[in-house]
């Protein structure tokens, strides 16, 4: 079906459509890319300098606090080390990425390429939906689908490799190549360098494929051909990440891995904060309470109206179902396994990948609503799904305002020009933005890492040191009108640098306290 047949006939349609399709392209202006380098933004952009300053043959931390902390213990990112080096958590490949477009087109280049990147998703799964406005509406406008996808480019990008090699296997006929096989299983596999947990999606659709179609000696060569395919790009990658990391799921995993084993029962925040919301944040049915509907229809629907498990009814699925339905298994398995990573914010990042198998589900229960009560369970979907809708507004509204806070926070490091910048929490280093690798900057959590940091590094060496403390520590015995008296981390600073430095400078923020401490002359 061409974009100008059958369901694109009606002019609000195609209209509808061209303004799905423009929105990827305004997140750039929407969602500045300068002002998103704080938190794990900041992590990524990191990484991605390192690996170019490294000439694409490492991705050890370029850090300019690496002298004063060799042992890499007040890391001002997230890093783990290996052997002699410090290494992020975040995938190595977005880190190549970041580093192929930071030269000449700065940060601002990675966050189109990955725009433009959800774009095509956009066309491969309108294609393959043969074009209907409401399976891509309720995707981009009721679902993190957008949103998440160009706020994390690691997201967007493992999207991307996902969905462009399930639409190469879904269109395939009998009669394409191997090739395009095992090119699909590939493509697919490749998602796993960006996100790891990807590789569950393309497990669970082998899985439904094998049970569902495996007799069928037409469908036998493509389902062989695409788990060649997935088979070796997995193999590439856990073997890759072994010899470099010394385990085959590469670092993240073991970031996340003390949570990700807790026994269910043990993980009952994790479950509330990842689905529905902690209370900070909004999880994925907080975001989107429609795709709960559509879960509970799932499991009605696979256990006792269409079970692929029966020989019988195999033949009348058809494999764009099937891959609906191994994405909401996907979805579950992923659930059970979370680790603490999982919660995010306004919906999940690490569930990401269900989303589209959750939005054709949709259609499905649309598909499957009796004539009797049609019009009013339509009326009520419609209904949660605009709630949806104002939250994806909202979601972009507040990361828009969080983005330029952060960017007034890199004009403070700009006035004060510090030597050395010391964070209470990581997240607040990034009042160095851009700026990052031009001063030295390290995490000091407690008042003991204050003393053990400076009685290794003298103080001396420094002519004014720019101080990110927390409120959070010290908001119940706050004194608002001296927010210095009976601060006990700030007490540290002092008996730690001594009678040499005094307070030139502070701010009292809504959630941090900045101060800068200057060495007499």
């Amino acid at each position: 079906m061409s974009f100008l047949d059958g369901k694109m006939h009606s002019k609000w349609t195609r209209l509808t459509f061209c303004l799905l399709f423009l929105l990827p392209l305004l997140y750039p202006f929407l969602l500045k890319p300068g002002e998103q380098l704080y938190s794990d933004h900041l992590g990524k952009f990191i990484l991605g300098e390192s690996v170019g300053r490294n000439g694409f043959l490492s991705g050890n931390l370029v850090l300019p606090s690496r002298d004063l902390d060799p042992e890499g213990n007040y890391c001002p990112t997230e890093c783990i080390r290996i052997g002699e080096e410090l290494i992020s958590p975040f995938p190595a490949a977005l880190g190549y990425v970041y580093a192929v477009f930071l030269p000449w087109s700065g940060i601002v280049g990675v966050y189109i390429a990955v725009a433009v990147l959800i774009l095509l998703s956009f066309v491969f799964l309108s294609i393959l939906w043969d074009w209907d406005p409401i399976y891509l509406g309720v995707l981009v406008l009721a679902s993190p689908f957008l949103v998440n996808g160009y706020f994390f480019p690691d997201v967007g990008i493992a999207s991307f490799f996902f969905i462009g090699g399930s639409f190469l296997f879904l269109r395939s006929g009998p009669s394409s190549s191997w090739f395009r096989f095992i090119s699909s299983g590939f493509i697919c596999a490749s998602s796993a360098w960006f996100r790891i947990e990807s590789i569950v999606f393309p497990l669970t659709f082998i899985f439904f494929l094998s049970i569902s179609k495996f007799s069928n000696t037409e469908e036998r060569k493509k389902i062989l051909g695409y788990s060649v395919g997935f088979l070796v790009g997995v193999g590439l990658l856990l073997g890759i990440q072994y010899v470099l990391y010394g385990h085959p799921l590469g670092p993240r995993f073991s970031f996340n891995q003390p949570t990700m084993f807790l026994l269910p029962w043990k993980k009952w925040k994790i479950y509330a904060g990842l689905l529905i919301a902690n209370p900070n944040r909004i999880g994925f049915f907080g975001y989107t309470p429609g795709f709960l509907i559509v879960l509970f229809f799932f499991i009605y629907y696979i256990l006792f109206k269409k079970n692929p498990l029966k020989r019988s009814v195999t033949l009348e699925i058809s494999n764009r179902d099937l891959f609906v339905y191994s994405g909401l298994v996907a979805f579950l398995a992923l659930v059970v396994s979370a680790p603490n990573d999982g919660i995010i914010d306004f919906g999940s990042r690490y569930l990401h990948l269900s989303l589209p198998a959750f939005a054709g589900m949709f259609l499905i229960l649309l598909e499957n609503i009796g004539e009797k009560f049609r019009k009013s369970a339509k009326i009520v979907l419609y209904t949660i799904l605009l709630y949806s809708v104002y939250i994806s507004y909202s979601y972009t509204q507040i990361l828009g305002k969080y983005g330029r806070k952060t960017t007034k926070l890199n004009a403070i490091y700009l006035e004060q020009k510090p030597d050395l910048v010391v964070v209470q929490i990581r997240t607040y280093s990034q009042i160095l933005g851009k700026y990052f690798f031009q001063t030295p900057s390290v995490w000091l959590l407690r008042e003991g890492h204050i003393k053990k940091f400076f009685s290794k590094n003298s103080p001396n060496q420094f002519k004014k040191i720019l101080f990110v403390q927390t409120k959070a520590s010290i908001a119940q015995s706050l004194n608002e009108s001296d927010p210095f008296l009976e601060n006990k981390y700030y007490e540290s600073i002092t008996q730690a640098l001594g009678p040499d430095f005094k307070k030139v400078w502070s701010e009292n923020k809504e959630d941090v306290l900045l101060f800068s401490m200057e060495r007499k002359k």
